[in-house]
């Protein structure tokens, strides 16, 4: 009874009144613990030199735990899907946004989040040592992934990982050959109303560019998107197309089902050449993923389409 009154205490006095609790009262990974300074973007946090109850905030900096072989204690888990980790039932969700009370009850000796969180910052660097990555939008993944390797003491598991990651696109330059240059590679988001498509700053631009693969006109830019009406979907096409919208190759939502079905239908989109050619396909959402695991099994398809072509097109 005494350990949950203190623990009810404790956050009240976290989110009260906007009073900042002593560092030495709440931070729950302090002690005998050896620690170390890390630099991140809300300034410099000492982290224990081997945390070993982590608490991520969101999946920006959760798929980088995963592949780093850390199981974090506490993580938004709900809907979230990450190629090769099955059921994370194992972690305790935390929630979107992250409840706090959860956090604290997991007593974690480690934090990590993302930039676009630092709102919550000082709440959440009161319960534990706490290490922010700078974002501006997810064609930064990697360098998340590198600052949660430092934080995580992780570093040559990431070097090993990225080498990987490099190794295998060098594959993929090599088995496509001439073609590398000549394929122009469009992806594209479909809503209801009207088509995105991804350009250069984003997940997916940065392992396209790290393959070494064409871009069309419309998306050989340094920007995240670009959203076009129906009048416009010539910029959609390539020499293949890759198709995301809301839910996977096996479960689609009805709304996106509804909304695939139409644009196949649609006399404009039917007049693209990779749609004449049989070179569009549906991937699923790991396409504008978060880290190494999404950009493998990313590679992975682009093996699949692009070498093996074995695959049946939308």
């Amino acid at each position: 009874m005494r350990h949950q009154y203190g623990l009810v205490l404790l956050f009240l006095l976290l989110i009260g009144c906007n009073q900042l609790v002593p560092q030495e009262t709440v931070n729950q990974s302090s002690g005998t613990q050896p620690t170390r300074a890390i630099e991140h973007a809300m300034g410099n946090a000492d982290i224990p030199v081997q945390p070993e109850r982590v608490v991520v905030l969101d999946d920006c900096t959760l798929e980088p735990v995963l592949a780093l072989g850390v199981k974090p204690v506490g993580a938004p888990i709900r809907d979230v899907h990450i190629p090769g980790q099955g059921n994370l039932s194992q972690i305790q969700d935390i929630g979107t946004p992250a409840n706090l009370e959860t956090i604290l009850a997991l007593k974690p000796d480690l934090i990590l989040g993302c930039a676009y969180l630092r709102d919550m910052y000082n709440q959440v660097a009161q319960i534990a040592p706490t290490v922010i990555a700078p974002i501006e939008t997810s064609a930064d993944w990697q360098a998340v992934f590198w600052l949660v390797a430092d934080a995580l003491g992780k570093r040559n598991a990431a070097e090993q990982v990225m080498t990987n990651y490099k190794t295998r696109l060098a594959t993929l330059r090599s088995q496509l050959g001439e073609r590398l240059k000549s394929t122009q590679v469009s992806v594209i988001r479909v809503y209801p109303n009207h088509i995105s498509l991804y350009a250069k700053d984003v997940f997916i631009g940065t392992i396209l560019a790290d393959a070494g693969l064409s871009r069309p006109p419309s998306q050989d830019q340094d920007i995240p998107a670009i959203d076009i009406s129906k009048e416009r979907i010539r910029d959609a096409d390539g020499d293949v197309i890759f198709v995301w919208t809301y839910g996977s190759n096996e479960q689609l939502t009805e709304s996106a089902q509804i909304a695939l079905e139409k644009l196949k239908i649609d006399p404009l989109w039917q007049q693209l050449n990779a749609v004449k050619q049989g070179s569009v396909y549906l991937v699923p959402d790991y396409w504008i993923g978060a880290g190494p695991l999404s950009a493998n099994a990313v590679i992975d398809d682009l093996f699949k389409y692009l070498i093996e072509d074995a695959v049946p097109p939308l």
